[in-house]
């Protein structure tokens, strides 16, 4: 799988997710190779955010705090990775869908790229845009989630795969929101 395989994700359940199913990369090579590298994209701008204009929107927070905002976010980012994609398996074993770890971390992993790659919106110091480019990150990891329990856990049934996605989702968003408020923690309490 390339970054050019990704927006065929987004739309299919063969373009990109066939060619990661033939790499079928472990658990380890995911977390190394796409996890780690894309987690980084959110802390970094969350601190370039607080050192540009964070005082804008905090104008009590520090630069201190911002880091700290950052280190916890990243930190965050890593164990909410594992946690969806025991949450996946665990939520198909709930159907009678058994699902090894590996193709759920695989969807967990891909559903997050959107959501890490729109953090790069925190270049533009206006919140409209922040909100709208969060929320496109969001549609595109429901698009991916969808097309990943698809094409890597094998169901066909729309039925199945949508209920299985809409319970994903649902834990997703409260993770996501988790997520937004670890990253105001600190910038409110510091």
């Amino acid at each position: 799988m390339t970054v050019f395989d990704i927006p065929r994700m987004f739309v299919s359940s063969h373009g990109g997710w066939d060619e990661l199913e033939r790499v079928h990369p472990s658990v380890i090579k995911l977390f190394l190779l796409l996890v780690l590298p894309f987690s980084l994209v959110p802390p970094a701008m969350i601190e370039y955010a607080g050192l540009h204009y964070g005082s804008r929107f905090f104008p009590g927070a520090e630069a201190g705090s911002w880091a700290v905002s950052a280190a916890v976010f990243f930190v965050a980012e890593l164990v909410t990775v594992p946690l969806m994609a025991w949450a996946i398996k665990s939520n198909g074993e709930t159907r009678k869908v058994r699902i090894p770890y590996h193709d759920a971390f695989t969807i967990a992993a891909v559903a997050a790229i959107p959501l890490w790659v729109s953090a790069l919106g925190l270049f533009v110091p206006n919140l409209a845009f922040v909100v709208t480019l969060a929320m496109l990150g969001l549609i595109g990891a429901i698009s991916l989630v969808y097309h990943g329990i698809e094409a890597v856990l094998h169901m066909h049934e729309e039925l199945e795969v949508a209920s299985l996605t809409f319970t994903t989702l649902a834990i997703g968003i409260l993770a996501w929101a988790g997520l937004l408020v670890l990253i105001f923690m600190p910038l409110l309490l510091l």
